[in-house]
């Protein structure tokens, strides 16, 4: 190889190298929020459930680093429903369930994958995959579902959310359903109370991503 050869090539290695760096630091540096949602179409009734805002706690959301977040209390034939909404940018200080529920001094007892189907206004296809949680504490016993959702689809796995949050749209972000009930009358009618919920509020989570403009478009 010619040395004038040698040059071009050295020269093509940097210039491919400093296009790396520059995507690395493209997809790894936060970006400012796409979107502003405040999930205004998750309907107040679910079923046989009548909802109530619940007034969102400053330190909590900045805490969790969340851009966005809804808390909703759900009363109805079989007690309580409650449904967080959590939309965050930078996916590194946002908390997973998993870690928060241990950090209020609940147990965890079993912790499982599921799939719900997804509904008919689903704006993706395929099922919802989310995680099941049974936690205590003292005597008191829950049963917890959540689902973290990217444009595109959903997933039970905190490290894939992470990364396709990452490489998705600049500043789309992603969100995560909370949802916990008692379990009564039992343990299966609460989970599928649960899953009735995550089907109902699933679209309604996300659909700002596919009808909402961009800030500042």
């Amino acid at each position: 190889m010619s040395a004038t050869a040698r040059r071009h090539l050295v020269a093509l290695i940097i210039l491919l190298a400093a296009a790396a760096a520059v995507e690395a630091v493209r997809i790894m540096s936060s970006a400012p929020p796409a979107f502003a949602p405040d999930f205004a179409t998750l309907p107040m009734k679910i079923g046989d459930y009548q909802g109530q805002n619940r007034e969102v706690d400053e330190f909590i959301r900045k805490y969790l680093g969340a851009e966005q977040m809804l808390e909703r209390l759900y009363t109805g034939p079989d007690g309580l429903v409650s449904v967080t909404l959590i939309y965050g940018v930078d996916w590194r200080d946002v908390h997973s369930p998993v870690s928060c529920f241990p950090a209020q001094g609940w147990l965890i007892v079993a912790d499982d994958p599921i799939q719900v189907p997804a509904p008919a206004d689903s704006p993706t296809p395929g099922a919802v995959h989310a995680r099941l949680l049974r936690v205590v504490k003292n005597d008191q016993y829950r049963l917890a579902a959540f689902a973290f959702c990217h444009p595109g689809g959903t997933t039970s796995n905190w490290i894939y959310q992470g990364w396709k949050v990452l490489t998705g749209p600049r500043g789309a972000g992603g969100v995560i359903v909370i949802l916990d009930t008692e379990p009564t009358p039992g343990l299966e009618p609460a989970q599928q109370r649960l899953n009735q919920f995550l089907a109902a509020v699933y679209p309604h989570a996300v659909s700002f991503w596919y009808q909402e403009p961009q800030i500042g478009s």
